[in-house]
């Protein structure tokens, strides 16, 4: 078993997760909280007022526990409604506003939400599945949500929240390999996780957070958003991704830190290239994370901006992180040792033994960040989540000397060539070096007489040209015979999911069917 080389944060405070805007509200009232590029900025104070008549607002519509569903990009009243409903005892349920009707429709039938609230853009998507969600009492549209809480005559008291047990919001996993669940994050989850990640040191005083990962995901409204209302950190809201200007936003903030998964750092390094401003000397360190970072990747970043890299791990099961690199000594290519009071261990998958010093194995994970199991799924949370409060994360690993941890793969993208595992992402890394490759993604093909082999689907970069035995000798020539790609298709476009993690199962999907 693998232990935190941090101090022991125990313990924990039992708090509510708004508990933290309420009192940098009181401790720099005047201090800009929630900045929108190009417009007003809100203080700390204004925030937390806003937020409580939020709650107020809610409070026709919204028992105790009741779920809000949120669809709609970043805003400002978007920050404001999410914790409104927090204090108003809701459970907030962010989703991504890209969805197809088709895909929202069973996310709202199984969350039940009593109240949305929505863009002018995605409102009529909720309204046209409202006959079908009759647990739905109102539909309130964030573009209008300043004018709404000028009319009323004041903020609302927070209701009682005990943080151990009330479920703060309902994350939808990522869907890489199914239909995405519904985590169940108490407040408890998320104020043990802000403590863990700050003592790490994610994001010092003095300085600015951009926040351009969307609210629908854990990194966004609980990673970055929670440090930045715990710390008193003006935090710069982005609806849309804009890599100039994100660039030119980071020195005007004196960001110290910037979050970037790996999609957008790429654009972030293109828009350098093209002419967009440098990251000045206020900004020091690069952490990625939602997705793993790709070696070349790490390294072009590293070289264009000339900071470091930090990678670190997490999963929205535990919260938003369970590992990080420490910031004085980063291990390339790992996600550093586990955060404080974090127990880690790598399993054996056939004998459910905890593997020798050196060996891979699944990653089980045990910490107050481990979420309270699947919403209405309990076949599945007893899947993975233990008695004695261990986490079975799906994600093969392993050590080194120090505690460090690298992952491998995801153990259900795993393809069982023969008698072996194969890594799909080693491939991916190997081809990714090619200079005609511009993206890639490994899944299995049947095989009839290896069970499955690994087929490559590459996108290659705008004008290069490479055939299939070209890349398939590059690759086999670079890795064991018995992870050779045995197949190769090109494609226009590798599926992805907001984060950057890849939709596997898209690709599986049309193999299957013939249409890749």
């Amino acid at each position: 078993m693998i232990t935190s080389p941090w101090y022991s944060l125990h313990p924990y405070p039992e708090v509510p997760l708004f508990r933290y805007l309420e009192e940098a509200a009181t401790r720099h009232p005047a201090r800009p909280c929630l900045i929108t590029p190009g417009g007003p900025a809100l203080s700390f104070a204004q925030v937390n007022e806003a937020a409580r008549r939020a709650s107020r607002l809610l409070r026709a519509d919204v028992a105790h526990g009741d779920r809000v569903v949120f669809l709609a990009p970043n805003s400002t009243a978007y920050a404001v409604a999410l914790y409104g409903a927090m204090m108003a005892g809701a459970t907030v349920v962010p989703v991504n506003p890209l969805l197809l009707p088709a895909e929202l429709e069973p996310v709202l039938r199984d969350a039940e939400p009593t109240v949305a609230f929505v863009s002018a853009e995605t409102r009529p998507v909720i309204e046209a599945l409202r006959p079908g969600t009759p647990s739905l009492r109102a539909v309130h549209v964030l573009d209008d949500l300043w004018t709404a809480l000028d009319s009323l005559p004041g903020g609302a008291d927070p209701v009682a929240i005990a943080p151990r047990d009330d479920i703060a919001a309902l994350v939808l996993s990522s869907g890489t390999t199914g239909s995405p669940k519904g985590v169940m994050l108490s407040h408890f989850n998320l104020v043990a996780n802000l403590r863990q990640t700050l003592a790490a040191g994610m994001s010092p005083p003095y300085s600015g957070l951009l926040n351009y990962m969307p609210f629908f995901h854990v990194y966004g409204f609980a990673a970055i958003m929670g440090q930045a209302f715990a710390m008193g950190l003006p935090q710069v809201i982005i609806p849309r991704f804009d890599p100039a200007l994100i660039l030119q936003l980071s020195g005007e903030y004196r960001v110290h830190t910037l979050f970037s998964p790996p999609p957008a750092l790429r654009g972030l390094i293109a828009a350098r290239k093209a002419g967009a401003p440098s990251l000045t000397s206020y900004t020091r360190l690069i952490i990625t994370g939602a997705a793993a970072t790709p070696p070349d990747l790490w390294d072009e970043a590293e070289s264009v901006f000339g900071i470091p890299v930090c990678q670190p791990y997490g999963l929205s099961e535990a919260t938003a992180a369970a590992n990080i690199n420490p910031i004085h000594r980063i291990k390339r290519g790992t996600v550093g040792p586990p955060l404080p009071d974090t127990e880690q261990r790598l399993v054996d998958l056939e004998t459910g033994q905890d593997v020798p010093p050196g060996g891979q194995g699944e990653v089980w994970v045990r910490g107050p960040q481990v979420m309270r199991g699947y919403w209405r799924r309990p076949e599945a949370t007893a899947d993975c989540l233990m008695p004695d409060g261990w986490l079975r994360t799906g994600d093969l690993g392993r050590f080194d000397e120090d505690g460090y941890l690298t992952i491998v793969d995801r153990l259900k993208e795993m393809i069982r060539y023969k008698a072996h595992q194969v890594a799909p992402s080693d491939l991916e890394a190997v081809l990714l070096t090619h200079p005609a490759v511009a993206d890639v993604a490994v899944i299995p093909r049947a095989d009839a007489e290896a069970g499955e082999i690994p087929l490559a689907c590459v996108v290659l970069g705008p004008g290069a040209t490479a055939g299939a035995d070209d890349l398939l000798s590059y690759v086999n020539s670079r890795v064991n015979p018995i992870h050779h790609v045995r197949a190769l298709a090109f494609v226009d476009a590798i599926p992805r999911n907001p984060s950057g993690k890849i939709l596997r199962r898209l690709l599986i999907e049309k193999e299957r069917s013939g249409s890749l």
